[in-house]
């Protein structure tokens, strides 16, 4: 919750910050990325230091970093103050965030992990309807500066839930596997069962991630709408998730995995569709309210079941953590295209979007032939 809220409660602001701080619209949307490019940077030592220092001291440092950061960001007065406290704590929450996925795949498997995995889509949920309502608001009625000292407090709660939870997290310290070695990174990487899921999820989170970054300004091209307007629509976005991540739940229950994962690339290519045909003006306006519902209500349900198969016969914090690093790398890559593309227009984005979407549905396609 603390690592997607360092998301949500600055996205209606970014107007905002983008005035205040003097920096172009692809600018404030390259601090998005460099949130989420702090966040991939823990996936790649987070396991090593688990071993040496153990999860409960990881997770407290993760902790104090976003905390740190986020006083960092009230007294920051320039481009470059923000985007290194907004990396900072990319690398604090995103780190948390690992670990709180990791502890989960440690312990449950397959469909079960699926299930459990959409759990904690529900504080996604609670980050998308208090977080981007409370910052389109806190910057409507203050200064952006508001929104840093929230996280803050969020931190220091975060802090406190830890350190009541370190005898359990010790016992599992002692009880988990020896280390995977580097060789067998390696060998997980290359094979297929691993890495057209995490290939799948790169689209589907690279999806997700430009239509953040670039919401507001699409919503103030098409509907004239400002912060808190385009707050109030993470109401409806987290209910769609909500609405995701329960349905990975039920339908687990009759449908396997994969045509679960099938639905959700449907459901995300018809979106983005959608969404380029509205910035295109060939589909009314209102359209592209149904197509940011229907990415949110996909990615719920990609999210699960693809780290789900990716884990699958490599169970363990090793694993989900590749999963998350590279899953993070293929979106930020992506992101970055965004990020090139958004002086050619919305309709440029969105067609990177519908790119990505197409490439989603073939991976999927490949991944039901290797099963059958």
């Amino acid at each position: 919750m603390m690592a997607q809220l360092g998301v949500t409660l600055y996205l209606p602001a970014m107007p905002v910050i983008v005035e205040v701080l003097n920096i172009s619209e692809t600018a404030g949307y390259n601090s998005l990325l460099m949130y989420l490019g702090g966040a991939a940077v823990p996936l790649v030592f987070a396991a090593r230091v688990i071993r040496i220092f153990g999860r409960s001291a990881v997770l407290l440092t993760f902790c104090c970093t976003f905390l740190s950061a986020s006083i960092l960001s009230v007294w920051t007065c320039c481009d470059t103050g923000f985007y290194v406290s907004r990396t900072l704590q990319g690398v604090g929450g995103g780190g948390a965030a690992l670990i709180g996925r990791a502890l989960l795949s440690e312990i449950f498997s397959g469909a079960r992990l699926a299930k459990h995995l959409s759990l904690l889509s529900y504080a996604f949920v609670f980050a998308l309807i208090v977080g981007q309502v409370a910052g389109g608001y806190l910057v409507l009625f203050g200064r952006w500066e508001v929104l840093s000292l929230v996280m803050a407090l969020v931190s220091v709660i975060t802090i406190f839930l830890v350190l009541t939870m370190r005898g359990a997290l010790s016992a599992l310290d002692s009880s988990s596997r020896q280390r995977t070695s580097g060789t067998d990174y390696v060998f997980i990487v290359r094979q297929r069962a691993f890495y057209l899921p995490v290939l799948l999820a790169g689209c589907g989170y690279g999806v997700f991630v430009v239509c953040q970054g670039v919401g507001v300004y699409v919503f103030d091209l098409l509907w004239g709408w400002g912060s808190s307007e385009y707050g109030v629509l993470g109401i409806w976005l987290g209910i769609a998730y909500f609405f995701g991540a329960l349905s990975v739940r039920i339908a687990l229950k009759s449908i396997s995995i994969n045509a679960l994962s099938v639905i959700g690339v449907m459901v995300l290519l018809a979106a983005v569709t959608a969404f380029l045909l509205s910035t295109l003006h060939y589909l009314e306006r209102y359209f592209v309210v149904v197509a940011y519902v229907a990415v949110w209500y996909a990615q719920a349900l990609i999210y699960p079941c693809v780290a789900s198969m990716a884990v699958k016969k490599y169970p363990g914090i090793e694993s989900m953590m590749l999963f998350s690093f590279l899953q993070q790398l293929v979106a930020l890559f992506f992101g970055t295209l965004a990020s090139l593309v958004m002086p050619g227009g919305m309709h440029a984005v969105a067609l990177l979007t519908l790119g990505l979407g197409g490439m989603g549905a073939v991976v999927v396609v490949l991944l039901s032939l290797k099963r059958n």
